[in-house]
């Protein structure tokens, strides 16, 4: 999968009790966000490589960056081990929002980071992508608390996740090599919508008059 973002490996050590290693092959993901307006993920990372604490997560993603703190084949402490096995088996991403955060960057980031765990290990992302507020619904809203903010729903973050998984999967070298080749075409933008449903019905018109489309989300 082309790498939209570049991921940022900065692990905390080892003697922390909230990087308790092992080796494993991750069999799902865990949807966060931080609880913590205006953190960024540098600021996370400071802060869980300065002590010892009862939690931890894999990767933190702010507007500007992709900052992956534990190795993904390790465990982390991101959910309660009595109400689900995800510190076992999954792979704890944490969104960072706030008013000093770009929302909508952050976000896109956050969503491709999922494409990107989905295209790796050949996930569904309907299957493989859980909230934290469905595996501890008695104490966790996460990433509800940060996505009603915004405007966003855990269906449709899912969809979204699905669609970016979508761009890379189908023809997306091919395409870029026809649209930005040397001495080849040129793009030509002809419609910009909220709605993806509009955005694809305006595909299919375009598609159905003989024009190569493609659509891009940011």
């Amino acid at each position: 999968m082309k790498e939209k973002y570049q991921i940022t490996n900065q692990f905390i050590k080892k003697e922390w009790k909230q990087r308790p290693g092992g080796n494993r092959r991750p069999r799902f993901a865990v949807a966060h966000d931080t609880g913590n307006p205006n953190s960024t993920a540098q600021q996370n990372y400071d802060y869980f490589n300065s002590r010892h604490l009862e939690a931890s997560a894999h990767v933190f993603i702010d507007d500007k960056q992709i900052l992956e703190v534990i190795p993904l084949d390790e465990k982390a402490w991101h959910v309660r081990s009595d109400v689900s096995d995800a510190n076992e088996w999954g792979i704890g991403v944490e969104l960072c929002y706030g008013p000093s955060i770009d929302f909508n960057k952050a976000y896109s980031r956050y969503v491709w980071f999922f494409a990107y765990l989905c295209e790796m290990y050949q996930w569904d992302p309907a299957r493989n992508i859980k909230g934290h507020f469905q595996l501890d619904p008695k104490r966790r809203t996460d990433p509800l608390n940060c996505f009603h903010q915004y405007g966003k729903t855990f269906p449709f973050f899912i969809e979204d996740v699905k669609y970016e998984l979508k761009k890379f999967v189908v023809n997306q070298k091919e395409f870029n090599e026809q649209v930005t080749g040397e001495g080849k075409l040129y793009k030509v933008q002809i419609g910009a919508f909220s709605s993806r449903e509009n955005a694809e019905k305006l595909s299919r018109k375009a598609k159905a008059a003989g024009f190569a489309v493609h659509i891009d989300f940011s």
